[in-house]
């Protein structure tokens, strides 16, 4: 048994046993993280099976995002107490990087489905729909305050929605009070949003999209041209006996992961009563 432990491997034969370039070998040699266990007096050197169990955990704590330094240091002041709380501290790492992977994931599929869901709209069409409720998660209000400091607000706004983790994949939406634009006011947003997943959320606070009727329309172009859309909808309101109520939500249909070169896609829902 002890002769099988001794067996020799070069530097490339032990290397290949682990699938990995026998470059790291030499590097973990030359910072005497894991030194061959033979040098022949003609400078050859040499690892043996009995090393395998000592660069198992190398590679281990290797792949728990352990830096090299770190591990030299365990491996030379060993104790079963001091590797279960290494252990422990990697562990509660995973769970963090887990839980980001699965909020990526959600992401990345809503991203998708939105983008299957947008691929065949006509721009051109109004309609009238029945929404149910939708949570969402605003910004501070951003009505009446000048465009440098709306840009802060949104980017905090923004930013506060992606360190908890509140930010699905939907993109950024704004909000208006529908009755100024049905009044012909098309100059002030008053919150920014986001869809989220109430099941999911870490938001402190969050509200709802109200259920009932919206009239609907759609935008395709440059942001500062968006007036003429809202104009329409203002119209067709007009002639149908509609009546602008609480909020339109602008709607970014594609984020800048799928739009097209300085586009924005919007869809403009404005709650609405009938006169």
């Amino acid at each position: 048994m002890n002769d099988f432990f001794q067996k020799e491997f070069t530097t490339g034969q032990f290397a290949a046993l682990y699938g990995i370039n026998k470059r790291t070998l030499m590097y973990y040699d030359s910072i005497d993280l894991f030194k061959p266990a033979i040098v022949k007096k003609n400078g050859y050197r040499y690892y043996t099976y009995g090393q395998s169990a000592i660069f198992d955990v190398i590679q281990l704590l290797r792949k728990l995002r352990l830096p090299l330094e770190e591990i030299k240091n365990h491996l030379a002041h060993c104790t079963p107490q001091k590797t279960r709380t290494l252990l422990y501290n990697q562990s509660k790492m995973l769970e963090q990087e887990l839980a980001e992977l699965m909020w990526l994931q959600r992401v990345v599929q809503n991203k998708i489905s939105r983008i299957e869901e947008k691929l065949e709209i006509d721009y051109s069409k109004i309609e009238i729909i029945e929404s149910q409720a939708q949570a969402i998660v605003t910004s501070e209000p951003t009505s009446e305050i000048l465009m440098e400091q709306l840009m802060k607000i949104t980017l905090k706004f923004m930013r506060d929605c992606y360190q908890t983790r509140t930010y699905n994949g939907s993109p950024l939406g704004y909000m208006m009070d529908a009755r100024k634009i049905q009044q012909g006011d098309f100059s002030e947003l008053t919150n920014c949003f986001y869809y989220i997943d109430e099941n999911n959320s870490k938001a402190i606070s969050w509200t709802y999209k109200p259920a009932g009727r919206y009239l609907v329309g759609y935008y395709k172009g440059s942001w500062i041209d968006i007036d003429s859309t809202l104009q329409q909808l203002s119209d067709y309101a007009n002639s149908h006996g509609l009546v602008f109520t609480g909020n339109a939500y602008l709607e970014n249909i594609l984020d800048d992961t799928a739009a097209v070169e300085d586009y924005y896609y919007c869809e403009a829902k404005i709650s609405i009563l009938l006169k």
